[in-house]
C-alpha cells in the first residue's frame, strides 16, 4: 500500500511501465476486455481523459435538473418508513450513472440496459462457475445482451449523426482527427459498462 503523492506519481505516471493491475479473468470477461481498468499506456491515457471530460462540471450542468428529479421521485418512497440507506443510495447512483452515461435525455433503450445490468450485477462476485442455472452464467448471459443492446444504441447514433449527451457523445465524438483512431463499438461499449459499474 502507497499512502503520499509522490508514491502515488511513481506508480501511476514516471514508473507506470513497471506495475500492471490484474483483475480475475471472469471480472474482466463481464465487465469487458477494452475497459480502460485492465489496459496501460497512451490507450488507457487516452480513455481515462475522455471518461473525466464526461464528468467535468460543464459537462454535467445540464443533467442538474434531471438529477434533481431522480431525488424527487426517490423521495415518497422514503416518507413514514424504515430505508436501507445503502441499498436506496445504490438505487439512486445508478440512476445517476445513467444519465452520467447516456445523457440527460434518455432513450428507450436505457430502460432495457438497466434490467440487463442489474442481472450482471447479480452475478459479479458469484463463483464464476459458467453453469445452466448459476448467477454467473445468468450474469454471462446479460453481459452478452447487453452488449448488442448498447452496439445497436451506439450505431443508432452514429447513423442519425446525433451524438448525444454524456459518456457515450464523448465516447462517439472522439476520432482523434483521424477515422482511423476512431474508437470501436466494443471499446465504446466495454467502457460504458465499467464507467456505470464503477459510478453505481
Amino acid at each position: 500500500m502507497i499512502s503520499s503523492p509522490e508514491a502515488a506519481r511513481i506508480v501511476l505516471v514516471t514508473r507506470a511501465h513497471l506495475f500492471k493491475p490484474t483483475y480475475p479473468t471472469s471480472k474482466e470477461k463481464m465487465i469487458g476486455p477494452e475497459a480502460l481498468f485492465f489496459h496501460q499506456g497512451a490507450y488507457h491515457s487516452k480513455l481515462k481523459k475522455l471518461v473525466q471530460a464526461s464528468f467535468l462540471p460543464s459537462a454535467i450542468r445540464g443533467s442538474v435538473s434531471e438529477i434533481e428529479q431522480i431525488v424527487l421521485r426517490f423521495l415518497p418512497s422514503w416518507k413514514n418508513t424504515t430505508i436501507n440507506a445503502l441499498q436506496e443510495m445504490k438505487r439512486y447512483a445508478f440512476d445517476v450513472a445513467m444519465i452520467s452515461a447516456f445523457g440527460e435525455k434518455q432513450d428507450l433503450e436505457t430502460e432495457g440496459i438497466k434490467h440487463l445490468y442489474h442481472s450482471l450485477e447479480k452475478g459479479y462476485n458469484s463463483m464464476p462457475l459458467d453453469l445452466p442455472g448459476t448467477p454467473f452464467h445468468k450474469a454471462m448471459k446479460a453481459r452478452k445482451l447487453l452488449n448488442e443492446t448498447l452496439r445497436k444504441l451506439i450505431q443508432k447514433r452514429r447513423q442519425s449523426r446525433r451524438q448525444g449527451g454524456g459518456l457515450l457523445g464523448v465516447l462517439l465524438g472522439d476520432t482523434d482527427n483521424e477515422k482511423l483512431n476512431q474508437l470501436s463499438d466494443s471499446q465504446i461499449a466495454d467502457n460504458i459498462i465499467g464507467v456505470i459499474f464503477c459510478r453505481s
